[in-house]
């Protein structure tokens, strides 16, 4: 029996299936390697995945201009392929999920999209609450709600006072036996927006806004 492999159309089919799957490894090997080679940048709200934005953001400053909060940057020449891209630094200036996103709708080039995401139960969701700029994380080591050998534990709650999602993003948790209330991070439910990292009252913030 003539395996279908023997075939003229066999082969064919097999070659393009494995050099579609081939592509698709060393695209995606490329766009690990392109990432790695600079700074990680928290970018505005909606902005695509890091290799795409870098291709279509064309560095004209308008969502820049248009941030009301002056939170959106430009990237430094040390930033090398992402120089002069915008990003943000959240304990400088947080974004405030603006009603509208003004940042999104002043994009000319597709750099930024209306944020769409699913929460944790799968329900679609969009606009501020969809936006996924990166995701906090808690340093125990300098959150004030954990003791250290230098200091004493003390109650906080700001980062979630200061959340725009509470309950949803960050919730306060008692998990160890001091019977102290922590906070905990939700990151399905996270904006990555900075507003805790802002308001944290520690000399260094007990809580940061990382790229996912």
């Amino acid at each position: 029996m003539t395996s279908k492999l023997d075939q003229p159309e066999g082969r064919g089919d097999f070659f393009k299936t494995a050099g579609t799957l081939f592509a698709g490894f060393l695209a995606e090997k490329v766009e690990e390697a392109f990432e790695g080679m600079g700074p990680k940048l928290l970018r505005p709200p909606g902005a695509l995945n890091e290799l795409a934005f870098l291709t279509e953001c064309t560095r004209c400053d308008k969502c820049i201009h248009v941030c009301p909060h002056g939170a959106l940057r430009r990237a430094p020449a040390s930033a090398g392929l992402a120089m002069g891209t915008p990003f943000m630094a959240p304990r400088e200036m947080p974004c405030f999920l603006c009603e509208g996103l003004p940042c999104v709708s002043a994009c000319p080039d597709g750099a930024l999209l209306w944020p769409k995401a699913n929460d944790k139960d799968g329900a679609k969701i969009e606009g501020p609450a969809a936006a996924r700029i990166g995701a906090a994380h808690i340093n125990k080591s300098r959150c004030l709600t954990f003791e250290t050998p230098s200091r004493q534990a003390e109650q906080c709650r700001t980062c979630i006072d200061r959340c725009p999602y509470p309950g949803k993003a960050i919730t306060l948790r008692i998990y160890d036996d001091t019977r102290k209330a922590h906070p905990v991070v939700l990151e399905d439910g996270c904006t990555g927006c900075g507003l805790c990292e802002y308001g944290c009252p520690a000399p260094h913030p007990g809580i940061v806004v990382r790229v996912r």
